[in-house]
């Protein structure tokens, strides 16, 4: 009677299960899905493995074999700051380069998966689709993890409201096991997981979804009379069958067996792989032209959907030799260019090779950013290794995007339109090269501002300042180096630009790098930042956090490390950051001046009543407001001029504004302000003074 029971409610009611789903479960037209393989597991994790799996080769019921320098699987460290302390476990490598331990998540906890979920309903990604690799299932102890990882998988996709269908790769398989697919899915899948039956399978005409990766690959098993029985028999189950087919697959040539033009026409949707066929922009467009367009023309005659498939780059250098960043990633224009073309194409449904892909450099989600974030004992791709700062969720936030524009909620752009970053942490490099955010320019004197009597070091040549790999650096091997020579005891001064950046400030915003001044006149070299409205860090009130100018005044030691950090937000607050400079301003002394500088770090923090205290001594405000109002108290070279008074709140954001003329004593009206902590910045000649404001 049970066998009976699930036949009917299998094949007699689907219309009514698929008609009780959300409305986004009902189709996978319309959609962007992306390659989950969650098939990560450390030794200790709990798992059936038993052992370090895909990170590594690891020894079943052993921590031999862990990852450590020469002995990893995977190209693309992960960014591990968000998953919980007991999901993370260590490596043999001596630490990452903030020195931090180096560790590695396991897809079998149950967290992982949930905040892998979290970030796709987060950034929204409708969904995945679940690697089963059916050879996996013939070793009992791997079939146990992957069964379990699919029960913890469908938990997710239901408490995050994410779409997901499963995908069978037959790579490595027996061809002689072809039908254990069949099995596989009537008996463990459906019959014990029930997969179906989750209020998030995808459907698609009312018929659950299903993917065979691999029929038709020459490397892959089974003929084409094999395929076509495996494919008949899902689609009598009641199935929408998709192919995960090869590149070539309309032709039946290169990547394809020959024959096999109707196993191709008897899938309803086709999904070509398209991983490494091309590596850049323009080698996207022809793969467009020559095998996009014609094959979206073919499956519509053929009444066919098509799925395209997308990648953010590729490289396995670490897993299976090859060059480091193989398919560089571009700064994301490379998947985006993509993305472009599909919609252009007319293609209204796209695939994400791969979500949590780290071996071979695909993965979309956070991976490291730089090179404080990865072993500084073992090459790993990051985020920045194209030579500027992206965030660890950038290519999260880009595949979100990307998502909008093939369900048409978002315009479709020739030019990638995601920031590199949305902060808190802005802007970091430790000047590493093929990790780190590096230099647009060397040598090289800033539009802003007029090189005035400073020459090459030692007297001959010109100013320089370039990022060098040498002993001198804070970590690493890369440092930025400057040097020359101070002429005129009486007016001196250089800005070097060095990165251009697009970085909002707000009233929390810092500043912090790592000054190495090898001569005395070197402690006059600063960090500087130029604003899109012309302002100048260095032109403005700023001092450091020990309360140092950030033009004029001397800091650090000789021959020594120090961090220098400043508030630039008290400073520069609602301004937009747009090159990063380094500047020498001294009219004291000549001479010759050289140094490093490394480790600058734009980020967010929390302001203390410590930071305001130091910024509100040229500016004052009375009574403590408790009504609706006060007054300013400007000093006297402000008296006159007309200003601009913004308030922010301690996140940044502009809550009030208003040009005035300023009076010794000026009052101001705060009657659309709450009680609470803020920012009071005031725009002048001479610079932006702050103030804080507590009203009560």
């Amino acid at each position: 009677m049970k066998k009976i029971y699930f036949s009917l409610l299998f094949f007699g009611i689907s219309s009514y299960l698929c008609a009780s789903k959300p409305i986004q479960a009902q189709s996978i037209l319309g959609k962007t899905i992306c390659g989950y393989q969650a098939w990560f597991n450390c030794y200790g994790d709990g798992s059936p493995v038993a052992r370090w799996f895909h990170w590594s080769n690891g020894t079943y019921q052993s921590n031999a074999g862990m990852p450590a320098p020469g002995a990893v699987k995977f190209e693309a460290y992960p960014d591990i700051t968000e998953y919980a302390a007991s999901d993370l476990y260590n490596t043999g490598f001596v630490g990452l380069g903030d020195g931090t331990p180096a560790k590695l998540f396991s897809s079998y906890k149950p967290q992982v998966i949930d905040k892998h979920f979290e970030w796709m309903q987060q950034y929204g990604i409708d969904g995945i689709a679940l690697q089963r690799f059916i050879n996996e299932t013939f070793d009992g102890v791997f079939k146990a993890n992957r069964d379990s990882v699919t029960a913890r998988v469908i938990r997710s996709a239901e408490k995050y409201q994410r779409l997901f269908y499963l995908m069978y790769d037959i790579s490595g398989l027996n061809v002689s096991k072809l039908d254990s697919i069949k099995t596989d899915w009537q008996n463990n899948m459906v019959g014990k997981l029930h997969v179906t039956f989750s209020d998030y399978y995808l459907y698609q005409d009312s018929k659950p979804v299903v993917c065979l990766w691999g029929f038709g690959f020459t490397d892959r098993p089974g003929d084409a009379t094999q395929s076509l029985d495996v494919i008949n028999w899902f689609k009598t189950q009641g199935c929408y069958v998709i192919g995960g087919v090869p590149t070539y697959w309309r032709t039946c040539t290169n990547d394809s067996k020959t024959g096999f033009e109707n196993v191709y026409k008897a899938f309803d949707m086709i999904s070509p792989w398209s991983v490494g066929r091309f590596g850049t922009n323009a080698s996207a467009d022809d793969f467009k032209t020559n095998l996009l367009v014609p094959d979206l023309a073919y499956c519509t005659t053929n009444g066919m959907a098509y799925q395209p498939v997308i990648f953010p780059g590729f490289a396995w250098s670490n897993w299976n030799t090859g060059a480091v960043n193989q398919i560089p990633r571009n700064k994301g224009e490379f998947i985006w260019r993509q993305v472009y073309n599909i919609k252009q194409a007319g293609i209204g449904n796209m695939y994400v090779a791969m979500f949590d892909e780290y071996d071979e450099g695909t993965a979309i989600a956070k991976m490291a950013d730089s090179y404080y974030a990865v072993p500084s004992d073992q090459y790993f791709l990051t985020t920045s290794a194209d030579g500027a700062y992206l965030s660890a969720d950038f290519y999260l936030r880009l595949v979100g995007k990307a998502t909008q524009v093939i369900n048409g909620s978002a315009a479709n752009t020739p030019t990638m339109p995601v920031p590199f970053s949305v902060g808190p942490l802005w802007f970091r490099t430790g000047f590493e090269l093929g990790y780190d955010a590096m230099p647009n320019w060397a040598d090289s004197n800033d539009p802003s501002s007029t090189l005035t009597n400073i020459i090459g070091y030692g007297g001959s040549g010109n100013p320089e300042c370039s990022a060098v790999q040498e002993p001198t650096k804070h970590i690493g091997t890369y440092a930025l180096r400057y040097s020359g020579r101070d002429n005129s005891a009486s007016s001196s001064s250089l800005s070097f630009r060095v990165f251009e950046v697009d970085i909002p400030v707000n009233s929390n915003s810092v500043l912090s790098y790592w000054s190495y001044p090898q001569t005395e006149l070197a402690r006059y070299m600063t960090v500087d930042l130029y604003c899109t409205d012309g302002t100048k860090l260095s032109q403005t009130a700023a001092t450091s956090k020990t309360g140092e100018s950030m033009n004029s005044t001397a800091k650090g030691t000789v021959n020594q490390w120090t961090e220098i950090a400043c508030h630039i937000g008290t400073w520069l607050a609602g301004k937009t950051i747009d090159r990063i400079l380094l500047t020498y301003n001294h009219a004291d002394e000549t001479g010759d001046f050289r140094g490093y500088i490394d480790d600058i770090v734009i980020s967010e923090e929390t302001l203390t009543d410590v930071d305001l205290q130091q910024a509100s001594q040229a500016i004052s405000i009375y009574p403590n407001p408790s009504g609706g109002f006060c007054t300013l108290v400007f000093p006297s070279e402000i008296v006159g001029e007309q200003v601009q008074v913004t308030i922010f709140d301690l996140f940044g954001k502009n809550l009030l504004e208003k040009n005035l003329l300023a009076q010794p004593t000026t009052p101001i009206s705060l009657q659309d302000l709450s009680s609470g902590i803020y920012v009071l910045s005031v725009t002048t000649t001479q610079g932006i003074l702050n103030c804080k404001l507590i009203k009560e």
